[in-house]
């Protein structure tokens, strides 16, 4: 059964410990000073930015370092950590109407924390396939795109998913950072891990996950469905798999297999756990462990709507080596790259 995540219920319905982190006030406030200090910039993210950053996340309160290093090494077994009550920028402009950047916001609280928090999981890495490969994203409806089945949507369910799961250098870890609610607080998003997953799947649909079975197509973003490859779902440990799915646009290519990911996608929705996210919150996924989600709601395009900022990280950044030009954490488009190589 679905769980609503909260502080209070993250202990007793027998979730990983530190699942949910509340920040105090004096964290609150030792966050904002060490911001109010950074001079940044973040069209201008570079490696020279990165260390300045990196160096600054070492002052972090104790309690928020050790539970990003132990979630880094250890995950948890619902492979997300929420951390609730951080600093959020004094006024906000309007919520684009575009998903790109707003080029009123003039001060960057809600970027500084994705960055702070996230250089602790890797390094940052973004592609040239979506969002114009920015390292910072802006999640936020779009007129026109609300029954698309991506992070312009807004009144479908958006399924399931691996983020950028057709990616051969895909995230290890994703964080989303709340400015903005929607309206009513209807948008919840959910994360699902693999590892609750299999206690509710017999090992004959286990075994058959494993085995290179599925069809994975591109999102639109990749503008090419000629990227697309046929894949396992599940790979490596035996307890606590890899697991790479997207509901929408994977399918299993024989009868056996298309069965067995019907079933996991029923044990997922059983074991998520929806996140109403509130300004000042930011959840960490491990995108190689959890599946996450999005439900519908209705935006009003007034301005007001709601808005996340998202950021991608990985483990080992020169496994792209190739895709990328020096010094940059961008990968070129994937069409190219499989050209080249």
């Amino acid at each position: 059964m679905s769980t609503l995540l909260t502080e209070e219920k993250s202990s007793s319905l027998g979730m990983s410990e530190g699942v949910v982190l509340e920040i105090s006030q004096a964290e609150k406030e030792l966050i904002e000073n060490l911001i109010k200090e950074i001079n940044f910039n973040p069209n201008v993210i570079n490696n020279s930015a990165l260390n300045r950053l990196q160096f600054v996340s070492h002052n972090l309160p104790d309690r928020v370092k050790s539970a990003l290093i132990n979630f880094k090494r250890n995950s948890n077994r619902e492979g997300t950590i929420l951390f609730r009550n951080l600093p959020t920028d004094d006024s906000l402009p309007q919520t684009p109407d575009d998903g790109n950047p707003s080029l009123d916001k003039i001060s960057f609280v809600s970027e500084l924390c994705l960055m702070l928090f996230m250089l602790y999981m890797g390094e940052p890495i973004g592609y040239a396939d979506e969002k114009n490969g920015q390292l910072i994203h802006d999640i936020c409806p779009i007129k026109g795109k609300e029954s698309g089945l991506e992070n312009s949507g807004s009144k479908v369910f958006f399924t399931y998913h691996t983020e950028d799961a057709i990616h051969p250098y895909r995230p290890d870890h994703l964080a989303l950072y709340c400015l903005r609610s929607d309206h009513k607080n209807e948008a919840q998003t959910e994360t699902a891990s693999i590892v609750n997953a299999l206690e509710l799947l017999p090992s004959s649909v286990v075994l058959t996950l494993r085995e290179p079975l599925y069809k994975l197509s591109p999102p639109a973003s990749f503008n090419s469905d000629d990227l697309s490859k046929i894949i396992p779902v599940l790979s490596g440990s035996i307890q606590a798999p890899e697991m790479v799915i997207h509901c929408s646009l994977m399918e299993g290519i024989t009868e056996e297999a298309k069965w067995a990911l019907e079933l996991l996608k029923e044990a997922l929705s059983k074991v998520s756990i929806k996140v109403p996210l509130c300004p000042g919150d930011l959840i960490i996924i491990d995108n190689r462990l959890a599946a996450h989600a999005r439900s519908s709601f209705t935006p009003q395009y007034d301005g007001n709507d709601r808005w996340l900022q998202r950021m991608f990280t990985v483990n080992d950044l020169g496994r792209s080596s190739f895709s990328r030009s020096p010094g940059s954490h961008v990968c070129i488009p994937l069409k190219y790259e499989l050209k080249l190589k």
